[in-house]
């Protein structure tokens, strides 16, 4: 798609639900490709049905990181914007921890996301004069992360250094790289660890935020601008988008 045209090829994992899906929908609007990646192809199918924009469907486990390059050929040569999106919550006390419930969390938040890139690197040479903007999916706990959320907030952590390393790394082909540090966002996700921590009223979730609990399109929004070029000197970067931050001590 050309760049005259106004028109991207952007990857979105985690499309089908939470921000993932409510950036699909925001970039809808904007009739961009969208390739979309999500476990359940039966999801991928209905999302796709709902957008105007065209779109490329991969149903894929990205936990699975060992299958990832096997993606490589339903990509387009051309990739404008990566948003990672997919994610799952954590909330185990230190004796619950264990080296395989951290390393699938480290999978998919983290891995997932490098091995992604790697895909794009490498089908974008330094001669290409198109921007890439790629956004991952940070949270606020990885600086401020509550109890149980050891394996959470430190993959999350991680996440951010790869962001902070591989935006000089690959700027000389022109991909800049930004982490987006969410509070907490009305999702599926913010449903079940509300249940882990004993949270049954979304006032009580809407009273731990300075200015309440924020929307997935809210997010969205953020992450619409980052993958702008209006946004091009924006790069290494972590965002807050937490309402002001956390009303008490509770996360």
């Amino acid at each position: 798609m050309s760049e005259a045209s106004g028109k991207k090829n952007i990857i979105i994992t985690g499309a089908t639900s939470g921000i993932g899906r409510a950036l699909a929908a925001r970039l809808d609007d904007d009739a961009h490709h969208l390739v979309l990646i999500g476990r359940s192809q039966d999801k991928l199918d209905a999302l796709a049905g709902q957008l105007r924009a065209s779109t490329t469907l991969i149903a894929l486990d990205l936990a699975e990181v060992e299958q990832i390059p096997a993606i490589a050929p339903q990509l387009p040569g051309r990739i404008d914007g990566f948003v990672h999106a997919a994610g799952v919550e954590s909330v185990e006390p230190i004796k619950l921890v264990s080296y395989a419930k951290f390393d699938a969390i480290m999978r998919l938040h983290v891995y997932a996301f490098v091995e992604l890139l790697k895909l794009i690197e490498k089908s974008k040479k330094r001669s290409d004069d198109y921007l890439t903007s790629v956004v991952a999916l940070s949270s606020i706990a990885s600086d401020n992360g509550g109890v149980g959320q050891t394996m959470y907030a430190a993959s999350k952590a991680a996440l951010e250094a790869a962001v902070r390393v591989l935006t000089k790394e690959l700027a000389a082909k022109r991909i800049r790289i930004n982490a987006v540090k969410p509070g907490i966002v009305d999702t599926d996700m913010t449903r079940r660890w509300m249940r882990k921590i004993g949270v049954a009223d979304i006032a009580d979730v809407q009273a731990m935020q300075l200015n309440g609990i924020a929307e997935p399109s809210e997010i969205a929004e953020l992450i619409a601008f980052l993958l702008s070029n209006g946004a091009r000197h924006i790069a290494g970067t972590q965002i807050k988008i937490d309402g002001g931050g956390p009303a008490g001590k509770v996360f």
